[in-house]
């Protein structure tokens, strides 16, 4: 099991900048890590990833990935969280699954993620027709 770092992620201006995201709490459940760079807690960044192994009577491994993007406002030099983005997905993986399968699955997800169209869709609201 690794243990739970900082993970730098970029994001997607012109000339991308690489931001940090600290573990503020792990567990074998879910871990949350934060970008600390918001003038306020709730203005931070999130990035929570969850495992929840196959059981008896579930033969699935369950993973879900989120992430919450705040943005802050400042109102009558008050600074607040004016709204949030918020993906969430989870990957549902028989447990019966090679590791090459799952080493498949990984990267079609990732590759989707990192797709032009896909990416169209989330930065563009250009949606497929």
């Amino acid at each position: 099991m690794p243990s739970a770092s900082t993970i730098t992620l970029a994001d997607g201006q012109a000339t991308p900048v690489n931001h940090d995201f600290e573990p503020l709490s792990v567990t074998p459940e879910r871990t949350v890590l934060v970008n600390r760079e918001s003038d306020t807690s709730a203005g931070q960044m999130q990035l929570i990833v969850g495992l929840d192994p196959a059981k008896n009577g579930r033969k699935t491994n369950r993973i879900n990935i989120r992430f919450n993007y705040p943005v802050e406002q400042t109102v009558d030099g008050v600074v607040r969280v004016a709204y949030v983005a918020r993906f969430s997905g989870d990957v549902v993986l028989p447990e019966e699954m090679t590791q090459a399968q799952r080493d498949d699955v990984a990267a079609f997800i990732k590759n989707a993620l990192a797709d032009t169209v896909v990416n169209g869709i989330v930065s563009d609201l250009d949606p497929l027709y």
